[in-house]
């Protein structure tokens, strides 16, 4: 039956960022469609919550609290998914964040603070997991990118690391194809979820949904479909490629300088303190 092609019965996915938002919400999509999950972000809290709602829909869950950007860290990941499960069928990177800045205003450690969170995390999990799936001779790999990878001004490391991810993940898939590994990339548009809607909240509806054909915002859970696809064998021939889920922004994004001051103001400290560390609300 082709349905049955969409499940992950008894499959291991990591899932990064998954105590909120995209994360989150594709963590509990691969567990209804019978994965186990690896939850891996930074706050524990988070992360237990989302593995006592994995384990709700019966499959198991394994918290693992990582730091994305630390190389120790990563290995600590693989080595206790390994642990657990013998085995890593999906990954996806989906940790990331940024902020709307004005780039005369933007530090040398904010731009590289950005570029290794987004962009260089990706590389080097893909890279830890990816001995794994060499010797399984299978694996599947979904980066989550992001409609900022067109570019847009003063947005300019996110834009740089998520069209960075873009191309790394045809430069990945082309690599480690002969190992039966699959290595795809989601570039949503504007997602509001648990992260995102105090920083939507902040403007009309109309202003938030402008470069939208489909005049609504995202959600986790639209995003989470497409991972599923991905992570299943119901894409078995599809491979670097990036599926643009985002309400159809792609045909014309675009902000107004006066929509992206507001971002401007609004997000660099509610996101990122001052001095280059994280703020209160930046959950990686």
């Amino acid at each position: 039956m082709i349905l049955d092609k969409f499940k992950l019965t008894d499959r291991v996915a990591i899932v990064t960022g998954a105590g909120t938002g995209l994360g989150r919400g594709m963590s509990l999509a691969f567990a209804e469609a019978g994965a186990h999950v690896v939850c891996a972000a930074r706050g524990a809290e988070a992360l237990e919550a989302t593995a006592k709602e994995v384990r709700a829909r019966n499959r198991k869950a394994l918290v693992v609290p990582t730091d994305v950007t630390k190389t120790d860290q990563i290995d600590n990941l693989v080595s206790k998914t390994m642990k657990e499960f013998g085995r890593i069928d999906v990954l996806v990177n989906n940790s990331g964040g940024a902020y709307f800045i004005k780039t005369l205003d933007l530090t040398e450690g904010e731009w590289e603070g950005f570029i290794r969170l987004n962009l260089s995390s990706v590389l080097l999990l893909s890279k830890a997991v990816a001995r794994v799936m060499v010797e399984q001779k299978r694996g599947n790999i979904i980066n989550i990118s992001s409609q900022a990878s067109v570019g847009v001004a003063k947005h300019v490391s996110y834009s740089a690391a998520k069209a960075g991810i873009i191309s790394l993940t045809r430069a990945l898939a082309w690599e480690w194809a002969s190992y039966n590994i699959r290595v795809n990339c989601i570039a949503p548009g504007p997602v509001i979820h648990e992260r995102t809607k105090d920083f939507f909240s902040m403007m009309p509806e109309e202003v938030n949904t402008a470069a939208l054909c489909i005049k609504r915002l995202g959600t986790a859970e639209d995003v989470a479909t497409a991972a599923v696809y991905l992570a299943s064998d119901a894409s078995a021939w599809v491979t670097a490629q990036t599926l643009n889920i985002d309400g159809g922004q792609r045909c014309g994004y675009t902000f107004d300088d006066e929509v992206v001051d507001m971002m401007v103001a609004y997000a660099r400290p509610f996101y990122w303190g001052e001095s280059g560390t994280p703020g209160s609300q930046w959950k990686g």
